[in-house]
């Protein structure tokens, strides 16, 4: 049977062909799922009033402000590309750490 090991996420995967009944299904990068889940839930404490700018929130949870800054910058990601995340099937090589680097502030990009 054709297959290739690969590195996703820091975990090594077995690759097989598509449509194969042994082939894994995707999973969701679950560290850039829980980001995704903190950065919409900061916005909306943000824009609730909850705490009246970044330095208060980030107080208030625990951590530092330039964290809470970059995590924060996932709520502007299009909507696709949370949409990909969310069910696994981001662009091979997209991550956290990625992310919070090159984050585009232009949807098509």
């Amino acid at each position: 049977m054709p297959m290739r090991l690969y590195r996703r996420n820091g975990r090594q995967t077995l690759l097989t062909p598509e449509g194969h009944k042994c082939a894994p299904e995707r999973q969701a990068n679950q560290p850039l799922v829980e980001a995704l889940a903190k950065a919409h839930r900061w916005q909306e404490q943000l824009e609730a009033g909850e705490h009246a700018n970044i330095d208060d929130l980030a107080k208030a949870i625990g951590v530092d402000r330039t964290y809470a800054a970059r995590i924060l910058k996932l709520t502007g990601l299009a909507p696709d590309i949370v949409e990909a995340i969310l069910a696994g099937k981001e662009p091979e090589g997209v991550s956290l750490r990625r992310l919070q680097k090159e984050l585009s502030v232009c949807w098509g990009e």
